[in-house]
């Protein structure tokens, strides 16, 4: 059994115990803090058939979407952008509690699902842009991968003069696979990953670059959504590399040709950035110190946490909180477990301005 379902079978077992016993009202004067920033990847229909976990956690169905908006309608949040974050840290709150909903990457259902229902209920959204996405420069490994180990029986791998062999015969071997060669995946960075996994997928016959086509932003759908005053776009670099990984040079080029890009499209200043993977093993305090170098009004990582006053002198580095609606059994009553700061004290070990 791997950590990811070991964590899974935790989640199942917890999570309904702490919401029915409502142990979450104990943290939310100290936790729930300013309000919330949401994060998400793709929005679109559920998919028929056997998935891997982990690319299916990155969706969201547009009813779990607009189901979250009613929650914190209900709730009576303020439904906030980003600059709107930016003011409230540096002293003009509102008052209420706010929310703001984030996506990363850059997928075209953030087009075709998302954009609809925040226009239709007049919420501002924003989407930090890998611009290698809407270049059809990227390579969605993790996807390309996903359907190859549900395809074949096993799958070979000649890296370094090695030959491996991984199994795919049944779902507990394909979740393995999959995780196995992303971790050999995740052992080089920068052109270096990107020619490994060009050869590994092109060695089984695979456009490397399909799934650019197929689930990325176009140039044009992101300087029609920039003319839209609900939406924010930011920069999540080029090529979404770990940055921890970067010479500092390499790091703002990384940041740096990816706003100016947007903003050649868009005709509209990129002041927000996202750090690619965003946890504590991709980005820290160098990483953090650049990006305040570059200007951005925020930045944002995925630590999980609510937002605090004090975050007015971490404006680099914001937590979030995942949207996952498989992890929450598609309980939107789960949320509460976030918002008010129960599951983010535990996992930062009672610590309310999240940073490093």
């Amino acid at each position: 059994m791997n950590i990811k379902t070991v964590k899974r079978t935790l989640a199942n077992v917890t999570f309904p115990a702490m919401w029915h016993t409502k142990s979450y009202l104990l943290t939310r004067p100290f936790f729930s803090g300013l309000g919330s920033i949401l994060m998400f990847h793709r929005v679109c229909p559920e998919q028929p058939g056997p998935r891997i976990r982990g690319n299916s956690g990155l969706e969201v169905t547009p009813e779990y979407l607009e189901a979250t908006i009613k929650y914190f309608m209900r709730n009576d949040y303020e439904f906030v952008s980003l600059d709107r974050i930016y003011e409230i840290l540096n002293g003009k709150p509102s008052g209420k509690k706010f929310v703001a909903y984030t996506f990363d990457d850059g997928y075209v259902d953030n087009f075709t699902h998302a954009f609809p229902i925040f226009k239709r209920y007049n919420i501002p959204f924003s989407i930090y842009v890998t611009t290698n996405f809407p270049d059809r420069e990227a390579v969605m490994w993790w996807y390309l991968l996903e359907d190859l180990v549900l395809e074949k029986k096993n799958i070979e791998w000649t890296f370094e003069g090695h030959t491996r062999k991984f199994s795919c015969a049944t779902e507990a071997d394909r979740e393995m696979t999959f995780h196995r060669l992303r971790t050999e995946f995740s052992k080089s960075d920068g052109s270096l990953a990107q020619n490994h996994l060009i050869r590994f997928f092109e060695s089984h016959q695979i456009d490397p670059h399909l799934k650019s086509r197929e689930l990325a932003l176009n140039w044009e759908q992101i300087a029609e959504m920039s003319g839209h005053p609900l939406v924010t776009l930011g920069a999540h670099t080029v090529s979404h590399p770990a940055l921890n990984k970067l010479t500092d040079r390499d790091v703002i080029q990384e940041i740096e040709q990816s706003r100016e890009k947007i903003q050649t499209w868009t005709g509209r200043k990129v002041e927000h950035f996202s750090y690619p993977f965003g946890t504590r093993a991709e980005a820290g305090e160098r990483e953090f110190a650049i990006v305040k170098s570059c200007g951005f009004k925020t930045a944002t990582t995925t630590r999980p946490a609510n937002i605090f006053p004090g975050h007015r002198y971490h404006k680099e580095c914001l937590p979030r909180i995942l949207i996952n609606e498989k992890r929450d059994n598609r309980e939107i009553q789960y949320l509460d477990l976030w918002t008010h700061g129960l599951l983010p004290c535990i996992l930062n070990k009672f610590t309310r301005v999240v940073t490093a």
